[in-house]
């Protein structure tokens, strides 16, 4: 029997990289891959380390694209994919392409207390994010909480101090623990 397909599009520091970490279920995909083609010189630098580094990288020509054929072969593997929250990215599962190829899919928004961004600016910090980055989200986030608002998907908002695990936990969604071997 086919698993239900799901989506999970979650703002950036709810812990999508984690949830992946820890569940064998899941796989997190960030955009920033397949967006971007970065410098030789931050290329082996973890992702948290290249964010925000807009000097070092230049667009890829196939994204979004390339994005959406990774997610859609994800989903064909029965795993929750978990993207990040942003117009960029939520405009390409609007898409018709990834519309005519994925049907039956469960998208879920999940996105902070609004009034809570300042929990998120220590999370940022603490992954390593540098402060164009947090700058970046900073600015960008009104505009984030009235595309959450307007758009037609299930919806999740995280309570404070909570991370994405623990909300999709709560809300129902069945996470596959991974073995303590699986993590090594």
């Amino acid at each position: 029997m086919r698993k239900e397909r799901l989506l999970v599009v979650a703002y950036m520091g709810t812990g999508k990289t984690v949830l992946a970490r820890d569940y064998s279920n899941v796989i997190d995909l960030d955009f920033q891959d397949y967006m971007y083609i970065y410098d030789k010189s931050i290329r082996n630098l973890p992702l948290e380390k290249r964010k925000g580094k807009t000097e070092l990288r230049t667009e890829n020509s196939e994204y979004p694209n390339n994005f959406i054929t990774k997610i859609i072969v994800e989903l064909e593997k029965d795993k929750i994919v978990a993207v990040p929250f942003i117009d960029h990215v939520l405009d390409a599962i609007n898409s018709d392409k990834f519309k005519q190829v994925v049907n039956q899919t469960r998208i879920i928004l999940v996105f902070p207390y609004f009034n809570n961004f300042e929990e998120y600016v220590e999370r940022f910090k603490r992954r390593g994010n540098n402060e164009e980055f947090i700058l970046r989200r900073r600015k960008e986030f009104p505009d984030l909480i009235r595309l959450f608002e307007n758009l037609n998907y299930e919806k999740i908002l995280i309570k404070p101090n909570q991370f994405l695990s623990q909300a999709l936990i709560e809300y129902g969604i069945d996470l596959e623990k991974k073995n303590k071997k699986d993590n090594s």
